[in-house]
């Protein structure tokens, strides 16, 4: 039998690290490893000026936050849960729906690092609910 794998999007926002903990959680229960997944997307003004330096300073960047991640799980050892991380250029809804194509679980913030902060689920949120290959855990934001 094939181990079970809980897969959970990054992206540095409060939401983010809640679905984390709550992946973590979820993990040790279920006796399943975790992936960490963080993808990431030059923006149009990136683009424009795309250069060697500029992408080595995003990827350092979204490498950073991925750490952060993994330091409030403590890497997974506290809950006894193996973790794998994933740093991905690409679309972050598709990256998750790769990762997940295996897992027994996808979990999610409701809503990430866009500026519409007033919708109930985000566009990557929304995307992997209605696409995802596996069950589909969404945590709301953390309460203020």
């Amino acid at each position: 039998m094939a181990e079970s794998k809980i897969v959970v999007g990054v992206d540095g926002s409060a939401n983010s690290l809640a679905a984390l903990h709550v992946a973590v959680e979820e993990a040790a229960l279920r006796g399943a490893s975790l992936c960490v997944v963080m993808a990431w997307q030059l923006t149009w003004s990136e683009i424009a000026i795309e250069s060697p330096a500029v992408v080595k300073q995003i990827v350092l960047h979204n490498e950073q936050i991925l750490e952060h991640a993994l330091v409030e799980i403590d890497h997974g050892r506290g809950a006894g849960v193996k973790v794998t991380t994933e740093l991905v250029n690409g679309h972050p809804a598709t990256e998750l729906l790769a990762a997940a194509a295996d897992a027994s679980m996808l979990v999610v913030g409701s809503r990430g690092m866009s500026g519409l902060a007033g919708a109930l689920l985000g566009s990557v949120t929304h995307a992997v609910v209605h696409h995802a290959p596996c069950p589909v855990l969404v945590v709301p934001p953390p309460r203020a």
